[in-house]
């Protein structure tokens, strides 16, 4: 490559492999890179490997070999582990799974070939197939481990990255809605790009669709998917089809391609997709936005708005805490209250236009009796999906007259 500083990276982190991507200033597009020059090894197996009782790790391609000639130990994969979340038994300890997996990228950024890549990296996208707490958690203890701030490390789904992909590609091959055909062995899922042109912005969601389980037959297979195809598509015009993962072959899709094909729909077929949606996307995050336009209304957005009614200078105001149009793992807000006679807590929630509004009221039971404005409290907000926001508080009492009790109170309001 030939960016050595302010490199924006797309990390892939699959189920079974991981991969990943550079975004190329001059062509303006996100470029894959080999695990072995000159050849089209784009993908590497989630494994990691340790020599025994040293500090001396490998990932990757070449875990086989350690394991088997040099008798490290390993861990198959790393995905699983931080999706299942806990820790890891390796070398006869106990390993956070989040510190393993920012071992696993750190080798991997690697490739990269320049000195220091965490240094060098002005954005990186890490893109997963789901997101749950445990792998969110687990990706940001990596990405800490790195020493990414969290203005430079960021995480999407593979949906999200559909969308980033998609958008970045010529208005041509998107002017109408596009199709995706996820492959994993038999097994294969339609999604399809849709946007909302009555809206500004502009809203994409990625709507998902059927998934199948195709016959290991060749002429049945293709039949299978023909019906898929047929069942998920019909009559809609679209301006593009994608094919991604492994399980798609043009020599038993004897009828599946000329059906795809059909209307000049533009047909793709690869495995790189979802990690040059993860480079576009972190590109948008530190550079210019070219998709201001645009709202991904993703099925991790936050949809509610979250706040307080309060004094302010001494004017009623409303304060916001966590705005709607974020993604749930990244909703997150704090601040420092003074409370005036009360032992509840009462937070605002809207809807995204900020029309419906509902009051949740937290109570504080054993808060220290106080006089007015002499508690002092810090309020921190957390997602845990888009439909849960935890509030956790804790009394930080209000100087040397007033000492905080250590006491703290946590809730989850459920939307």
């Amino acid at each position: 490559m030939n960016e050595v500083r302010n490199i924006i990276v797309g990390f892939e982190l699959g189920e079974k492999a991981s991969q990943l991507c550079y975004y190329d200033r001059r062509t303006g597009d996100a470029v894959s890179l080999s695990m072995k020059v000159g050849t089209g090894q784009y993908a590497f197996p989630n494994c990691i490997s340790k020599r025994p009782g040293e500090d001396e790790w490998h990932f990757g391609l070449e875990v086989e070999y350690f394991v088997e000639k040099q008798n490290e130990v390993y861990l198959d994969n790393i995905y699983r582990a931080c999706a299942d979340g806990g820790t890891v038994s390796l070398d006869a300890e106990e390993w956070d799974a989040g510190e393993l997996l920012g071992r696993f990228i750190g080798y991997a950024l690697r490739i990269l070939g320049v000195p220091d890549p965490v240094k060098s990296i002005s954005g990186l996208m890490i893109t997963v197939p789901a997101l749950t707490r445990p792998l969110v958690e687990n990706v940001r203890k990596a990405c800490a481990y790195l020493g990414f701030s969290r203005n430079r490390c960021f995480l999407q789904s593979y949906e999200e990255s559909f969308y980033y992909h998609t958008l970045y590609q010529r208005p041509e091959l998107w002017s109408r809605q596009v199709a995706l055909f996820r492959f994993d062995g038999d097994q294969v899922s339609y999604s399809q790009l849709e946007m909302d042109h009555k809206t500004r912005p502009v809203q994409v969601r990625v709507v998902r669709g059927r998934q199948v389980k195709l016959s290991a037959e060749p002429g049945r297979r293709d039949l299978d998917f023909c019906q898929l195809i047929q069942d998920s598509m019909g009559t809609q015009i679209f301006s593009s089809v994608y094919l991604v993962g492994e399980g798609f072959d043009r020599d038993w899709a004897v009828r599946s391609v000329p059906l795809l094909c059909r209307n000049q729909r533009h047909v793709f077929y690869g495995s790189n997709l979802f990690v040059k949606g993860a480079c576009f996307g972190a590109r948008e995050k530190v550079e210019d936005r070219n998709l201001k336009g645009y709202l991904y209304c993703g099925n991790d957005l936050v949809r509610k708005n979250v706040g307080m009614d309060m004094l302010i200078s001494g004017s009623p105001a409303y304060y916001s805490l966590i705005g709607a149009g974020v993604n749930w793992y990244e909703a997150v807000g704090d601040c420092e209250i003074l409370l005036d006679g009360t032992r509840e807590l009462v937070f605002t929630v809207s809807d995204m236009e900020g029309k419906r509004k509902e009051k949740y009221s937290m109570q504080l039971p054993g808060l220290p009796e106080r006089p007015p404005k002499a508690t002092r409290l810090h309020l921190h907000l957390e997602f845990e999906s888009d439909k849960r926001c935890r509030v956790h508080v804790k009394d930080l009492g209000l100087g040397e007259m007033y000492p905080a009790s250590g006491m703290e109170w946590e809730e989850t309001m459920p939307f």
